[in-house]
């Protein structure tokens, strides 16, 4: 009788996956808002972003979502009073605003069933730095008890001084400061171009923070074109995003370099094989 050992289970790692969203505010934009959902979806994305949805009702943005069968897993909280201002969470004197505008963020991420909300920090003069780190640290913490409340996560990014002067949060360091004195609950959103724009190298720069990240988005720089337009090594960057075990979203938010968004599109196609 020859006996046969089983031949022992070799147990696989399986890196996650990227998939890859579209920023609408940016993309497709030679189509009206509610047309570019289905426009994304042929272009071979599998979800998509808006960064200020509120010019149109919920309903009306969740039925085009739903009609083109694209998710909408992040939105921009409302960015306050000045519309030129990247975010107002930093700014004590909006408090009340700030407040109000989360119940209207929770409203659209509810109708839409979004899971991410982008809560932008605003700015802060040098001598005021101090207070608006810590109105910013309250404000992530309310932001995630009313987000919560609705299955939403709010995020909190870093924007680099050069595109965004006086940002209140222009270090990944910073950000992590901010996060380790909020809510558990607030993750990072972490953006590539921005990585670049602060004279990091974007792989490195992502590894080094990767445990926090919660939403990833990309453009490449110089630019802030498609890949390929510029300097960045994406296979490179997305690589190490792989391999990190990072199981969301990356989220393609460029300016177009062409008048079709369609027609800058081949590193998706690429990748796709």
């Amino acid at each position: 009788m020859v006996i046969v050992s089983a031949a022992p289970i070799v147990q696989l790692s399986v890196q996650p996956m990227i998939r890859f969203s579209a920023n609408l505010s940016l993309m497709f934009r030679e189509l009206p808002l509610l047309e570019r959902f289905a426009a994304a979806r042929e272009g071979g994305f599998q979800a998509v972003e808006i960064q200020i949805p509120y010019e149109y009702p919920a309903e009306t943005l969740a039925h085009a979502a739903d009609g083109a069968g694209m998710p909408v897993i992040l939105i921009n909280a409302p960015m306050g009073p000045d519309r030129t201002s990247p975010g107002m969470a930093c700014r004590r004197e909006h408090r009340d605003i700030f407040r109000a505008e989360l119940d209207r963020a929770a409203e659209y991420a509810h109708a839409l069933r979004t899971p991410c909300i982008n809560v932008l920090a605003g700015r802060a003069a040098p001598e005021e730095r101090i207070e608006c780190l810590q109105q910013l640290t309250e404000h992530l913490s309310l932001a995630a008890e009313v987000l919560g409340a609705v299955g939403a996560r709010a995020l909190l990014e870093t924007v680099n001084p050069l595109d965004a002067p006086g940002y209140c949060v222009p270090s990944f360091e910073l950000a992590v400061e901010v996060l380790s004195r909020s809510d558990r609950r607030v993750g990072l959103q972490f953006d590539v171009y921005h990585a670049a724009r602060l004279g990091l190298e974007p792989d490195a720069a992502f590894a080094a923070v990767h445990d926090r990240v919660a939403h990833v988005q990309f453009a490449d720089c110089p630019g802030r074109h498609e890949p390929g337009t510029g300097t960045l090594p994406f296979e490179r960057i997305f690589g190490a995003i792989e391999r990190s075990g990072y199981g969301g979203w990356i989220g393609a938010e460029y300016h177009p370099s062409g008048s079709r968004t369609a027609d800058s599109l081949g590193w998706l196609r690429a990748r796709a094989g």
